[in-house]
């Protein structure tokens, strides 16, 4: 039986889904009947972390297709200006990602980062700020790195600026809302096409 894995942090999770758990169960319900979905989001993770758990939530599957979504929260920066992940260590776990699955057959997707409503991002809680300049740069490394190595990436951003904007679409200014959940399965799932 093929098998999608997606891996990722708290969006990847379905966090502020309540309706259907999230854009990763949406798409999995349209996914062929002999396909087998897992879902490895995790709320809180960033690249590091999901490297220390590739193996035992992901690699261990011998996933045909492997879906990956991070970077808002190695993004997000403290009051004391000092980031979760600084750029360049993120592009540097994004290589180490990269070697990790360089004996893998899996197809691998990048999903790209989605807009913040800054108004409740900054801050999001006390002494933690999600800020939309961050989110671009990360959002940029995404997109080099899936260049880089033949990986697909899905622009969510721009989708979900011609849908209504973060402000609409997210219920904290990070989270996507049940529709915005929806909005990242249907790209997603669009990109997909020709690999299920």
């Amino acid at each position: 039986m093929p098998t999608i894995i997606f891996i990722g942090d708290s969006i990847t999770e379905g966090a502020a889904d309540h309706e259907r758990g999230g854009w990763t169960r949406r798409l999995a319900a349209r996914l062929p009947d002999d396909w087998e979905a897992v879902h490895a989001g995790v709320g809180g993770d960033t690249i590091y972390l999901i490297l220390d758990r590739l193996e035992q939530d992901a690699l261990i599957y011998k996933p045909d297709i492997l879906v990956l979504a991070v970077g808002i929260n190695d993004s997000r920066r403290y009051t004391a200006g000092r980031y979760e992940v600084t750029l360049e260590d993120f592009e540097r776990g994004l290589a180490e990602f990269a070697r990790r699955l360089a004996g893998n057959a899996a197809r691998v997707l990048v999903v790209g980062l989605t807009p913040l409503d800054e108004p409740r991002t900054l801050p999001i809680a006390e002494d933690l700020h999600y800020t939309q300049i961050a989110a671009n740069d990360y959002d940029a490394a995404l997109r080099r790195f899936a260049a880089q190595h033949g990986y697909g990436y899905v622009a969510l951003m721009p989708a979900f600026e011609q849908a209504g904007g973060a402000a609409q679409l997210t219920a904290d200014g990070l989270h996507p809302t049940p529709a915005g959940h929806e909005l990242i399965a249907q790209a997603v799932r669009a990109q997909l096409e020709g690999w299920l």
